[in-house]
């Protein structure tokens, strides 16, 4: 294909007498037949010579990088409606309510009427800093950040730009009230874990919930009737809700998704690999009609074996038995299932936590199901097990949310060992 290339700039006088320039190029098309191109009248020769030789530069560097011609040109809407909507990882995405929220996001902060070839580097650090003014969470922020990334990636592929300039822009420096957060949660799981002398007594309780006792009316008169305190649950379900979040670490989603297969029972192993997450179902225009349950793989660097301690062997097997006797039992179940064998919704222990842990006389009861992880990272970190240890327990890819969260540095034993290049090294117990 032929390169565009400058022609004389057009000389020409007004009525009243005012000289401009009118800068002139030449564009050939693919299949190399020529087009004579005019610009804007510039005020003198020498800045219409160069507005041409900008366009020529622009458009042979467009044709060598293989870009879509100006006038096919997208903005980040126009490319969203056209082609990146259209795409097969958007149409295979479950929850389009946000996508429809990131879209209107791109909107309001006017990144949607922007030229994909505008973008800048400095544009997308400007994006991520709103996100975060916002206060959004961080993995909202990852989220925000994903869908343009995919966006950036398919107009590279389609001849929109030849990079993506978000790539590398990373948020600034956490701030002091980011710090302040930090801690904020690292003191809150401090007082709302358990010791181990703790977990051992309260799972003992949770063994063994009592019956509710119903006083009935009826003609007659009235009488005490005894009913399941869980409903249609199993009660072992909750010893195992504990016995599981402590001794493995596991998310919620990630425990509600394990079945019986999952075990190796010889190796005393189990294999995590897939969660269940609730995923918001919404109409065209975006509301959100209802929730389903579904079980999807977990991320490649949260996927991981685990040993499994003898209490959890010894549950899982007693939950088969208990199982099998309800007739629900096969080795593809679900363990978390109701008494007809179907899974437990992912908000039944959260929603019934601290009344089942009141029921069983526990007197400091946890606030939530989610300390069941928290208090198993905290143990480990007490008895002297590496960041990167628990960061692989828990299924972090790296050990930086394990450090900010679990194991934050004595900030008195930080100061005696600065004090100690003044005093000279002594034992701890001398300082």
């Amino acid at each position: 294909m032929k390169e565009a290339k400058t022609y004389k700039s057009i000389k020409s006088e007004s009525k009243t007498g005012k000289i401009t320039w009118r800068p002139r190029w030449v564009e050939f098309d693919k299949d190399g037949n020529p087009t004579k191109k005019f610009g804007k009248s510039q005020s003198t020769k020498v800045e219409a010579d160069r507005f041409s030789r900008k366009m020529v530069d622009d458009i042979n560097a467009r044709d060598s990088l293989n870009l879509v011609g100006k006038d096919e040109a997208l903005t980040v809407g126009q490319f969203a409606l056209k082609y990146w909507l259209k795409a097969e990882r958007q149409m295979k995405v479950k929850n389009k309510a946000q996508i429809k929220t990131v879209m209107k996001f791109w909107k309001d902060i006017g990144l949607w009427d922007i030229k994909i070839e505008d973008l800048t580097s400095a544009m997308m650090y400007k994006y991520i800093k709103t996100l975060s003014d916002r206060g959004l969470a961080p993995a909202t922020v990852q989220n925000y950040k994903t869908e343009l990334r995919t966006l950036l990636d398919l107009a590279i592929t389609l001849g929109q730009t030849d990079r993506n300039v978000l790539t590398g822009v990373k948020n600034e420096r956490r701030t002091q009230e980011q710090m302040e957060k930090s801690e904020r949660i690292f003191n809150d799981m401090l007082k709302n874990n358990w010791s181990l002398e703790e977990i051992h007594t309260n799972l003992e309780k949770l063994r063994h919930i009592p019956r509710l006792k119903v006083e009935v009316q009826t003609k007659n008169g009235s009488y005490i009737q005894e009913r399941s305190a869980t409903g249609n649950v199993p009660s072992i379900m909750w010893y195992g809700r504990f016995c599981l979040g402590f001794y493995l670490g596991l998310r919620t989603g990630e425990l509600m998704a394990l079945k019986f297969s999952d075990f190796d029972f010889d190796k005393k192993e189990v294999v995590v690999n897939k969660a269940i997450s609730r995923t918001a179902m919404s109409n065209d225009e975006g509301d959100i009609i209802g929730w389903i349950q579904e079980e999807d793989k977990v991320k490649a660097s949260s996927q991981r074996v685990q040993t499994c301690p003898d209490p959890v062997i010894e549950y899982v097997k007693q939950l088969a038995v208990e199982l099998d006797l309800l007739g629900i039992y096969h080795e593809d179940q679900y363990l978390f299932v109701n008494d007809k064998g179907f899974l437990i919704e992912i908000a039944y222990f959260r929603k019934n936590f601290l009344r089942i842990q009141e029921l069983v006389g526990i007197e400091r009861p946890l606030k939530s199901p989610k300390y069941t992880r928290h208090t198993s990272a905290t143990i480990l970190a007490g008895l002297g097990w590496s960041s990167t240890d628990i960061a692989n327990h828990l299924g972090h890819k790296n050990d930086r949310v394990t450090r900010e969260y679990y194991i934050q540095e004595d900030m008195d034993r930080k100061r005696k060992m600065s004090d100690s290049f003044e005093l000279g090294y002594k034992p701890e117990e001398d300082l």
